[in-house]
């Protein structure tokens, strides 16, 4: 298995204990007595080392861009959110090393932990083989997002779900959705919220993100979609998109 995802990363491990520390969740040694490694230290170097490449990428793709633009595209492209869907291309989470209790509650598919797994590697590709192997990894990544997003050159916005949604109830004169907490999981820094937006007084969809205002967005993004009777896969909070000037 090892083999096979540093095939799909483009990157052979000179010291694959390195690989197997980025892979090992902090649950796998549960009920250890001895002091064993996990990849909670990797997670944290590899944070900064993603920030890195997209920040470096970013100033020399879009020169003409302001701070301001790049910024909120940095943030996007470095959130769990992203990351996760970026290490679902790469089938992450059928490499991790997980506890039995995790196994169960279906860790594999667990977007914090995939996520937290992805800038661990990251930070193990970097122990291994230098920043130059790092950016090699993880640069076609974000290249492929921001391609997809829109042609090179461009002003790039944030499109904002819950002002969106917010105009059309008003043009349809119905009364303005209103955003309630659902659930709240995990300790800070790491948190979770669910949110639900009401219209009309019902739920209408939910959202889930890292902070309430990120899930409000996430949960506006779903109720746009199923007015639109368009489906929803994944995460879609602070999408952006590349326009024309």
């Amino acid at each position: 298995m090892m083999n096979e995802l540093q095939r799909l990363l483009g990157h052979t491990f000179r010291n694959e204990d390195l690989l197997r520390e980025a892979l090992t969740h902090r649950s796998f040694h549960e009920g250890s007595k001895k002091a064993l490694p996990d990849n909670e230290k990797l997670e944290f170097l590899g944070d900064s080392v993603i920030n890195l490449v997209v920040t470096e990428f970013l100033f020399r793709r879009f020169r003409d861009a302001r701070e301001g633009e790049l910024s909120k595209l940095k943030a996007h492209l470095v959130s769990s959110n992203f990351l996760f869907q970026v290490a679902r291309t790469i089938r992450l989470g059928d490499f991790v090393l997980l506890g039995r209790g995790e196994e169960q509650n279906n860790g594999r598919r667990n977007r914090r932990i995939v996520a937290s797994t992805f800038e661990a590697l990251a930070g193990a590709v970097y122990l291994d083989g230098g920043f130059r192997a790092a950016r090699t990894v993880l640069l076609p990544f974000f290249q492929s997002a921001i391609d997809e997003m829109g042609r090179e050159g461009r002003r790039i916005r944030i499109n904002d779900f819950k002002s969106e949604l917010q105009e059309r109830m008003q043009s349809r004169k119905d009364s303005p959705p209103e955003y309630h907490l659902i659930a709240e999981r995990g300790k800070l820094p790491r948190m979770e919220f669910t949110m639900a937006v009401m219209i009309g007084g019902k739920e209408f969809a939910r959202g889930v993100g890292e902070t309430r205002r990120q899930a409000e967005q996430d949960a506006a993004s779903r109720a746009l979609h199923k007015m639109d009777g368009v489906p929803v896969d994944g995460q879609l909070s602070s999408v952006f998109f590349l326009t024309h000037d």
